[in-house]
């Protein structure tokens, strides 16, 4: 049966009409809050649900990442790979094809074990050498994977339980912006690293390893920050990390007096503009499934689900 830990998940639906009759919906479940459920359909649209109607519901296998024009056809397993690359741990550690990461504990993607492929053992063994290698550097046992992957079900009946899922969403840089208003009033500024007002906007910079946490921010080879000022001081920014045709957007942030003010999308506009400038053609971004506001926000500007992955931790 459903839960609300399935939120960001591909579901099928079953329950019961006013008129007493059965009918089934498909789609993403986007939320389950106050007793109803939200389910987006394929077409976009999004069907409500009282829980107290529901029959049956079960989890079933995402839909394929759709090909767009402009778009690199990639599949889950190897977007996993390239949003790696544009956010990269301090220590890593093959495990056949996963790859387990520590970074002193600073943010969940970069101390997990990325779990797509096969890890060249069976899967008790691969999750005892998992609680090991996270066991001597004092850092709790995650792993990350599509929902996609065939390891979810069996993962599951090992009694790894599902934390939060996260869509990756994808979009072609040119027509979005196209959809981005040129702000001439406004200068954007892209530099190869953070600056000191950069950071200083930043909401989530960690506190206790700041130098930890620029780490990550400066690990790939082609990265960039968008910073806009006004009168001075650094009032939104960005990041853009560049892997072949694909451009990581991540850290976009306005200061809490400036925002609803179009600055975001100006930020948008200039790391994208940089990105392609060198060549990417298509752009990623990584969303909680929970934060609508901000889905809703991608999908003006034409990004699409490319696929949700979740974390899983030991019960208990």
């Amino acid at each position: 049966m459903l839960s609300p830990r399935d939120v960001g998940a591909r579901v099928s639906v079953r329950h019961r009409l006013p008129t007493d009759q059965l009918t089934d919906v498909v789609g993403e479940l986007v939320s389950w809050a106050a007793g109803r459920l939200s389910v987006r359909r394929g077409d976009g649209s999004v069907v409500e649900v009282d829980e107290s109607s529901v029959v049956a519901g079960r989890v079933v296998p995402p839909a394929p990442p759709p090909r767009r024009p402009g778009v690199p056809h990639t599949s889950p397993a190897e977007m996993q790979h390239i949003a790696n690359a544009g956010w990269p741990a301090r220590e890593t550690e093959p495990l056949g094809d996963w790859l387990l990461r520590a970074h002193g504990g600073i943010t969940g993607r970069a101390n997990s074990v990325m779990a797509v492929g096969d890890p060249g053992v069976d899967l008790p063994a691969a999750l005892r050498r998992v609680q090991e290698w996270y066991d001597e550097r004092g850092l709790p046992p995650l792993l990350q994977l599509p929902d996609a992957d065939p390891a979810n079900g069996e993962l599951e009946r090992l009694g790894w339980e599902q934390q939060h899922v996260t869509i990756v969403q994808t979009a072609p840089i040119q027509p979005t912006l196209d959809l981005l208003p040129s702000r001439p009033d406004l200068s954007i500024d892209v530099e190869g690293t953070p600056s000191s007002d950069w950071l200083a906007v930043m909401h989530d910079l960690d506190p206790d390893d700041p130098a930890g946490h620029v780490a990550i921010l400066t690990g790939p080879a082609e990265v960039g920050f968008a910073t806009i000022r006004i009168d001075g001081t650094a009032v939104a920014i960005g990041r853009v990390s560049i892997e072949g045709a694909w451009a990581g957007v991540t850290s976009v942030d306005v200061v809490e007096s400036r925002r609803r003010q179009g600055l975001g999308g100006a930020v948008m506009r200039g790391l994208l503009t940089w990105a392609q400038d060198r060549g990417a053609r298509a752009a990623y971004l990584q969303v909680r499934a929970l934060n609508e506001p901000a889905r809703a926000l991608y999908r003006t500007l034409g990004f699409i689900t490319h696929h949700p992955y979740c974390y899983r931790r030991p019960g208990g």
